[in-house]
């Protein structure tokens, strides 16, 4: 008779207008501010930089002659464009991209732990409201110096650096394991909506920051309104569907209302195989996603000479495909899971190599295209943005959800520490290379390639997604005291 009910009640749960879509619609748009203030520089930069000038201060310095490929491939400018006012190096752009990440490695590790403790509902809210605060003083402190403007970059980092251990912990409470993958691809789909917005108004960005601000007030404002840790306290939540979430997320592990019962086991997290795997892969894929995400304006740009202001929906064009193999991913992998195509593990370790060999394949193929085979450019760079939505979808993304769901917070943030440092790499490495050649993003795509392999390499050899054993936490009588008691409202009210 249990077994039944247990089935009726699954049965009987509606996905689609339910309180935890409306939670991971929450988060979608709470993503989409935090990208859209992520991205907003790298392409701010683009317009605000007086090109000419630092071309030509560059030309004098190293007595070098104007690539001979400008000619045969001419800037298609609008006729409206314009340089920007401010003559920042390659050098010096590089360290600004850089600075967010300064800030946005600090705070992985501590708000992991403080999500997992104490739950995402204010640290989530708390950061998009700090960052929007800061973005409205974008504009001002780039005219001022460059080094103002760069410690407002931190700030947003430090923010911003909560997201997406919050994220992990989001996901854990409310999301059942076979409607992870859907679930969190559509939560992360905002980040791709966030570039897709930002690249697509361009220029606009350079003196509509306060409308990033102010969007993220009101997103923060109504999270804390709406959102709650637990579905145990959530005001408009079903009995039926607190029931089923409780019953299939790893609160029915541990007592989560007991935040003093929190303590994670950092010492079993560093010294397991499973971890290391994700670590590895998360930041061999970062590397990629950081070059691509802040380097595509500049590559457009300076290599295949599109105006980026008049044009600002080709640098979008990348992460609509991407936004759309997100979705379809995280979809397609729940299937593979529910109905046993696969199992858990093969089913990220799969989407984990299309995610990869997939971008790197078409990174190489980029390397030996010119400015002369322009959208030609643009489709295989589509495609290498794109095929990274393996991984979002029902790759690495997920796995800290799968082999730690009551610690994903920590484990997630220890992750995406290690996966930031490409953030501070990468944009410094393009900026150099650059600097003397424009032909030496072929260098570019090469090191991103080579990268992209060694991560999956790692995780095909060492990567898990099961259940890891020090995860498991001891379910106390007071906890299943309140499970009891659920369970008994639950009855007397079908009853009724």
């Amino acid at each position: 008779m249990e077994l039944i009910s247990d089935v009726k009640l699954k049965t009987s749960v509606p996905f689609w207008c339910s309180t935890r879509v409306a939670i991971a619609f929450m988060v979608f748009l709470g993503m989409v501010v935090h990208f859209s203030q992520k991205t907003n520089v790298s392409i701010g930069l683009v317009c605000m930089v007086n090109h000419s000038a630092v071309e030509y201060n560059h030309r004098n310095f190293t007595k070098t002659q104007p690539i001979s490929t400008d000619i045969k491939c001419p800037q298609m400018k609008s006729n409206n464009h314009s340089d920007g006012s401010l003559v920042w190096s390659k050098n010096t752009q590089g360290l600004i991209l850089g600075s967010y990440f300064w800030g946005y490695i600090l705070t992985q590790i501590p708000s992991g732990y403080l999500a997992g403790r104490f739950g995402a509902r204010f640290i989530f809210g708390g950061a998009v409201f700090v960052s929007s605060f800061a973005t409205m003083f974008i504009p001002i402190s780039a005219n001022t110096n460059w080094i103002v403007f760069s410690i407002l970059q931190v700030i947003i980092g430090l923010a911003h650096g909560t997201i997406w251990p919050c994220l992990t912990v989001i996901l854990a409470h409310w999301a059942p394991k076979d409607e992870r993958g859907k679930l969190m691809s559509f939560m992360n789909a905002g980040s791709q909506v966030g570039n897709v917005l930002i690249l697509s108004i361009g220029g606009l960005m350079c003196s509509w920051n306060f409308a990033g601000g102010l969007i993220g007030f009101i997103w923060s404002i109504t999270w804390l309104f709406f959102y709650t840790n637990s579905p145990r306290n959530h005001r408009y939540i079903s009995l039926q569907e607190k029931e089923f979430v409780l019953e299939h997320t790893q609160q029915k592990l541990s007592n989560s209302n007991n935040k003093h019962s929190f303590h994670a086991p950092f010492r079993a997290i560093l010294m397991s195989p499973a971890c290391w795997a994700l670590f590895i892969i998360h930041t061999c894929s970062n590397y990629g996603t950081y070059t691509f995400l802040t380097c595509i304006p500049k590559y457009m740009s300076e290599v295949l000479k599109f105006d980026i202001k008049s044009n600002g929906f080709l640098s979008a064009l990348p992460y609509i495909v991407l936004w759309l193999n997100t979705l379809f991913s995280g979809f397609l992998a729940d299937i593979f899971i529910r109905k046993n195509i696969l199992t858990i593990t093969q089913t990220r370790k799969l989407f984990n190599v299309l995610g990869t060999i997939l971008p790197a394949i078409v990174l190489i193929g980029l390397a030996f295209i010119t400015c002369q085979l322009k959208y030609v450019a643009v489709i295989l760079l589509t495609a290498g943005v794109a095929f990274g939505g393996f991984c979002f979808g029902g790759g690495f993304v997920l796995v800290a959800n799968d082999i730690a769901p009551r610690y994903a917070g920590v484990v997630f943030g220890i992750s995406n520490t290690f996966a930031t440092i490409p953030g501070i790499v990468s944009p410094y490495v393009v900026g150099a290379l650059t600097e003397k050649d424009p032909n030496n993003w072929r260098i570019v795509f090469f090191i991103c390639s080579i990268i992209y392999v060694i991560g999956v390499i790692v995780f095909l050899c060492l990567g898990s997604s099961e259940l890891q054993p020090w995860a498991i936490e001891y379910v106390d009588n007071n906890d299943l005291l309140l499970k009891k008691n659920d369970k008994t409202t639950l009855k007397m009210t079908s009853e009724t």
